[in-house]
């Protein structure tokens, strides 16, 4: 369970497979492999057709548990293989070596070191042009973090720490929980909401330099989820292209 994101560049493979069919095959196969390596990795040598586990299905309220093999997750991935070549080069593939780089995810729960290192990109200053849009941006819009907060009521499920963490300035606190509400909860990304979040988050700079974040990159696998999300957000902002989100 995470947050799934796809660069909404057209394609022959979206057009013929559809976005959520190439997210579903994608997870398919991410599945697939696993369960294989895990399987490899224990010294169970059997073909993937006889490797199976169990997944419980939710049928109009009545949850079922079914055995499903891992070659039948590849069979359903199977109809990405045609579209490969086309997708290794596409700039949004993003040099992914199994292709369809243009989806991601960032898997829950959000690890702290992620957090705290968004948070430790915004500006540093309120007086730099970053820091006035951001701060004008937080008056403006009203991102008050509160499905965030929800989310973070519920446990460990979606937020490592049970309080969100916080970043001040004179005249302004915000909350990790506002963070990712201007993030994940807005709705699909657009460009120009792309190129603002880059503003924000020290990926692009106008006039004077602001100062390094405080924070080290995290070194998570959550946190490196993290970073491909900004980095994502980069190339939207540069192609003009919208980031679909489903969090």
């Amino acid at each position: 369970m995470g947050i799934d994101y796809v660069l909404d560049v057209d394609c022959t493979a979206k057009q013929r497979l559809t976005v959520e069919g190439i997210v579903n095959m994608v997870k398919a196969r991410s599945r697939a492999d696993m369960i294989i390596a895990m399987a490899r990795q224990q010294g169970d040598e059997r073909p993937p057709s006889q490797i199976t586990f169990g997944v419980v299905i939710n049928r109009m309220g009545n949850l079922e548990r079914q055995e499903v093999s891992a070659q039948q997750l590849l069979d359903q991935a199977a109809a990405l293989d045609e579209y490969r070549d086309d997708c290794a080069r596409c700039s949004a593939n993003r040099e992914n070596p199994s292709g369809y780089g243009c989806y991601d995810a960032i898997n829950y729960p959000l690890e702290p070191d992620a957090e705290k290192w968004l948070l430790s990109r915004l500006p540093t200053k309120l007086e730099s042009a970053a820091g006035y849009m951001f701060k004008s941006a937080m008056e403006d819009f009203g991102w008050d973090g509160a499905q965030a907060a929800k989310m973070r009521a519920q446990g460990e499920t979606f937020f490592r720490l049970r309080e969100p963490p916080v970043r001040m300035w004179p005249g302004l606190t915000i909350t990790g929980d506002q963070l990712f509400h201007m993030m994940f909860h807005v709705g699909h990304l657009s460009p120009m909401h792309a190129k603002m979040m880059c503003l924000f988050l020290g990926l692009l700079v106008i006039g004077e330099e602001d100062e390094e974040p405080v924070e080290a990159a995290p070194e998570s696998d959550n946190g490196e989820q993290v970073i491909r999300f900004i980095n994502a957000l980069a190339y939207a902002a540069s192609e003009q292209v919208n980031v679909l989100i489903d969090g």
